[in-house]
């Protein structure tokens, strides 16, 4: 099936999965500070530069999904502005607000709070999924909205705990929520090309 000329998903889809990349770098290459929630000062220049590729990915992503949240998605089903905008919205803010954080290197563990509200959202959107059949393939779809729903949840004792090898840990699951999304995305833009 050939999806209408003005279809954001699959771009969002790559820009989701590049967020997760970003992210994982990020956790592995930048000595963070929690008790002082800073980044080291002699990383200024890596952090500025994740967090304006993150910044790119999440403004990217909030205006693709407040496109599709307004109804100018042009698929015709309602359950595309619930499933897709809203919470894909909320992702770019939140991947702009790590952004502003990664940029200052200061900041990172208000934002945190934020990203785990996005991840129950996202709990609830793969429930809902999952016991209403709302995509054509609900378990893949169930399990793609619960893996970065785990890295956002994960997001507040990576970031809070004094412990470098949680931070490993996150930085693990979101590199499998990253590889999840790009086996989606390259598997969904050729039917959506096709």
């Amino acid at each position: 099936m050939t999806a209408p000329a003005l279809d954001y998903l699959d771009s969002m889809m790559w820009g989701i999965a590049a967020s997760g990349v970003i992210l994982g770098v990020a956790a592995l290459r930048l000595r963070y500070k929690p008790s002082t929630d800073s980044i080291d000062e002699g990383q200024k220049n890596i952090a500025s530069g994740l967090g304006v590729a993150l910044g790119a990915t999440g403004f990217y992503i909030f205006l693709t999904s407040i496109t599709i949240t307004l109804g100018l998605f042009p698929s015709g089903l309602q359950a595309y502005n619930i499933l897709f905008g809203g919470v894909g919205a909320l992702a770019g803010l939140v991947l702009l607000s790590g952004a502003a954080a990664l940029f200052r290197g200061r900041g990172v563990q208000a934002c945190t709070y934020f990203a785990a509200v996005l991840g129950l959202y996202l709990i609830s959107d793969a429930y809902s999924i999952w016991k209403y059949k709302l995509t054509s393939n609900p378990t893949e779809t169930t399990l793609l909205y619960l893996a970065p729903a785990i890295v956002l949840l994960l997001t507040v004792p990576a970031m809070h705990l004094e412990n470098r090898w949680f931070r490993w840990l996150w930085a693990i699951a979101a590199f499998i929520f990253a590889g999840a999304w790009l086996y989606f995305a390259m598997t969904t833009t050729p039917t959506h090309l096709g």
